[in-house]
């Protein structure tokens, strides 16, 4: 229905595309899907917002539109005002429009962890964007190098404080699992501090129903941390076979089956 607007999309005729989205809309005024282009269009290609939230709330109003075709579109308007507007505020109340029309609901759970995860100002919603990149323990040849140099004295300041806001995130939700994780990661390989670093990713272990990517990838941390920054081999090693055990067919265990080879070799050399 709408090849004719992807097409003057692609070659940067909005305001034809517009008219080609309308148009269809004519033939068919219930289509969320072509509803929601329209409000993409506003947003992402003439950066009008407001036109693209007057939109979004058209669509939410509309009595066909399914719980699930609400949700996403008042999710889409939250990107839109974070990526567009720089608007954390704005995210916050279109997401908390779910929360308000569809209460203990499944949406409106998912609406509120959200909302937590948000950034509260502008200045932390920068923070996010320019935040230095932390990079991932591997279970491959990097752990047989040294530890890197301690960083600069600014480095971990910034470190700190990119820490304390993740414990502030925990005090008000301990289940925030994306700032212990965030937290976790700091500790064992910004600050030094790598056991503590190890308790909070058991900590996210215990959590019931995490996806079991995630768990695989948070034994590979622990694991990594181990034979890294503690130089536990013995620890590092029961880390791994407990990877390998619980989630075989992961990519983890892949590397983490070669990992205890090279151990086992290395034992029998001793």
């Amino acid at each position: 229905m709408y090849s004719r607007a992807i097409a003057k999309l692609k070659f940067g005729k909005y305001a034809e595309a517009e008219w080609e989205i309308i148009h269809e809309l004519e033939k068919c005024e219930d289509d969320f899907e072509g509803w929601m282009m329209l409000a993409e269009l506003y947003a992402t290609n003439f950066q009008d917002l407001n036109e693209a939230q007057s939109t979004i709330a058209e669509i939410c109003e509309h009595p066909k539109v399914t719980p699930s075709q609400f949700s996403v579109a008042l999710h889409r308007l939250a990107d839109w005002h974070l990526k567009l507007g720089d608007d954390p505020e704005g995210a916050r109340r279109a997401l908390q429009v779910i929360c308000d029309r569809m209460p203990n609901t499944h949406l409106a759970r998912m609406a509120q962890l959200r909302i937590k995860q948000l950034p509260q100002n502008v200045d932390e919603l920068e923070e996010q964007r320019t935040a230095a990149v932390i990079p991932l323990p591997a279970l491959g040849d990097s752990l047989e190098e040294e530890p890197a140099a301690a960083e600069s004295q600014l480095d971990r300041e910034k470190a700190i404080q990119s820490a304390n806001v993740c414990v502030e995130k925990l005090n008000t939700d301990p289940n925030d699992v994306a700032a212990r994780e965030k937290l976790a990661r700091l500790l064992a390989e910004r600050l030094g501090q790598p056991e503590r670093g190890i308790e909070q990713i058991w900590l996210l272990l215990d959590m019931p129903g995490q996806p079991t990517a995630k768990q695989a990838e948070w034994l590979s941390f622990v694991a990594a941390w181990q034979l890294k920054f503690l130089r536990d081999i013995e620890g590092g090693g029961k880390t791994l076979d407990k990877l390998v055990r619980q989630f075989p067919n992961s990519l983890q265990a892949m590397t983490a089956r070669r990992r205890l080879r090279l151990i086992e070799q290395d034992a029998k050399l001793r």
